[in-house]
């Protein structure tokens, strides 16, 4: 690994809806490119979700982007829900992938991310080297330690994003420092309210597309935290053996292996992708 410290710097990307924020890290000038990754978010998330990670995985040789999904944060979405259909998604990562690669790329995709992840590379497996699912679970909301999206939905539908930040600072006030709650705070309040319930009713609708995920015969790793708090680990394990995937487990983490513990998991990732060639 490279002594020089790689930078990660903001770029624009096109989506369908308009004009995405991004962050991008680049390979130093010593270390030879070995790959492009792609990193989306999931539900309430944003780039900087994966900020500790895209150096690290910059400065092992693998030039990498970070994007906020359609109405997400910094990234323009329309106001209707039906503008935040799967397809919607897809299309819109397939769109990311069309404009930093004409190779096929690494894909990893966090919690809801994961979801789009997945029908992303059904529908064009050419496209990529390897997906990998990180807290993302299968699409059965019954698997969920989670309020029924459907639940949820209604929440965001009567009180907006007032009424979920009001749900989810009870959780998160005494755990986190005041800098990072204030940004929590304002990245769900730029964040539209439709892509909040979009995703929600996406979830809630979601099919199982294990067969299909096979069928790409692509390498895939899930990789999860063990405190089960979206997901119960045991999920994650039968997961795993139905797509014939690597997994990568993190003893005492929640939800957020890519903040809790980035060093461990972009170890993982590059040897995932070492192998994966």
């Amino acid at each position: 690994m490279s002594q020089a410290t790689a930078q990660t710097t903001p770029v624009t990307l096109r989506g369908g809806a308009g004009t995405l924020a991004a962050w991008e890290s680049i390979p130093p000038h010593d270390v030879e490119t070995r790959g492009t990754v792609l990193l989306v978010p999931g539900f309430t998330g944003s780039k900087e979700d994966f900020e500790a990670m895209l150096p690290m995985l910059a400065a092992a040789g693998f030039r990498c982007v970070a994007y906020d999904q359609r109405g997400q944060w910094q990234s323009d979405g329309p106001d209707e829900v039906s503008g935040y259909g799967m397809a919607d998604f897809a299309a819109d990562l397939i769109l990311v992938v069309d404009q930093i690669s004409d190779d096929t790329i690494h894909l990893v995709g966090h919690s809801f991310g994961g979801y789009v992840a997945r029908a992303a590379l059904v529908t064009q497996p050419n496209r990529f080297r390897s997906l990998t699912l990180l807290a993302s679970g299968p699409s059965l909301t019954s698997d969920i330690n989670f309020t029924p999206p459907q639940l949820v939905a209604r929440l965001i539908e009567s009180g907006g994003q007032q009424a979920l930040w009001e749900q989810t600072n009870q959780s998160l006030a005494n755990l986190i420092p005041p800098a990072k709650l204030e940004f929590l705070h304002d990245r769900m309040f730029a964040t539209k309210k439709a892509n909040m319930i979009g995703i929600m009713r996406v979830m809630e609708g979601s099919t199982d597309d294990t067969a299909a995920l096979r069928a790409t015969a692509l390498p895939i790793l899930i990789a999860y935290g063990n405190s089960g708090d979206v997901w119960p680990p045991s999920v994650h394990e039968r997961y795993a053996e139905e797509l014939d995937a690597r997994t990568a487990v993190y003893d005492g983490v929640g939800h957020l292996p890519n903040e809790e513990r980035p060093s461990r998991v972009c170890a993982d990732l590059v040897a995932f992708w070492n192998d994966s060639r």
